[in-house]
Order: structure tokens, then C-alpha cells, then sequence
């Protein structure tokens, strides 16, 4: 199991580390498509969406290893839930919004009010894993110390 865990924590830093350049290019295609072509942003969004939920499940799967309660594991599964419905929502509403202007300001509602939310889903989350898992380290701190 140890090896598992280094083995995931070693993946994620290596996808850490191209952060800074990864980001430069998606600003650069970001104004290009602006420019250019609008239905751009559709794949480019898509493709943040998709990264978001596999990085989600990349943070899933290291926690589930260090979670030792059920209900812990339950909470996990519901954070990485909130991970898909908002990269879903973010990648429909760019496509909504450029395809059927009506309906992706509706769908841009929702989205604007699930990021309203977000900070107080992240907190009860957090709440509910230390009340079942009080030992359990975060992501960040199990990152920080496997790494």
C-alpha cells in the first residue's frame, strides 16, 4: 500500500511541476480562440473539465488509502461528486452559451451559483472528514509529506 501511495504522489508532482507551463499555453490558446475563432473555447473548455475530474480522481484515490472510516470514504466520494458536477457544468455552459445563447445563460446561472456555493460545500466536506477521520491527513498535507 505505501508503494501505491508513493506512486500517486509521485505522478501528481510530476503533473504539478508542468503547471506553470501548461497554464501559459491554455492563456495563449484562450486569446487565440478569442480572436480567432469563438467554437474554439468549446474543446479548450472541455479539455480543463476533463483535466479537473482527473486530477479529482487522482485526490480520491490518494485519500481513500489514508481514510480509515466509512463514513469518511462516503464524504470522499461525495467531494469527488462536487469535482464532476463542476467541471460538467463548466464545460456545458461554455457550450451552451456559444451554441444557444438563452440557454447558456441559464445554465451559466447554475454554474455561477454552484461557484457561489463552493466554499461552503468544501468546508462541510472538510467538516465531515475530520468528524469521522480526525487523523486523517488533507490532500495537501499527505502530498507535502509523501513528496
Amino acid at each position: 500500500m505505501e508503494y501505491s501511495i508513493q506512486k500517486e504522489v509521485q505522478s501528481i508532482k510530476r503533473i504539478q511541476r508542468f503547471g506553470g507551463a501548461v497554464l501559459g499555453i491554455y492563456i495563449l490558446l484562450m486569446i487565440v480562440a478569442l480572436l480567432f475563432e469563438k467554437m474554439l473555447l468549446i474543446p479548450l473548455m472541455w479539455t480543463v473539465a476533463v483535466f479537473l475530474i482527473f486530477m479529482g480522481h487522482k485526490q480520491y484515490r490518494l485519500l481513500r488509502y489514508v481514510s480509515t472510516h466509512s463514513k469518511s470514504l462516503q464524504w470522499l466520494k461525495v467531494e469527488y461528486a462536487d469535482t464532476w458536477i463542476s467541471a460538467l457544468l463548466m464545460g456545458t455552459f461554455m457550450t451552451a452559451l456559444l451554441t444557444m445563447e438563452s440557454l447558456g445563460i441559464g445554465i451559466g446561472f447554475l454554474f455561477g451559483i454552484w461557484g457561489l456555493t463552493a466554499n461552503h460545500r468544501k468546508r462541510l466536506i472538510e467538516r465531515q472528514l475530520k468528524k469521522h477521520d480526525p487523523h486523517a491527513p488533507t490532500y495537501e498535507e499527505l502530498i507535502e509529506r509523501m513528496g
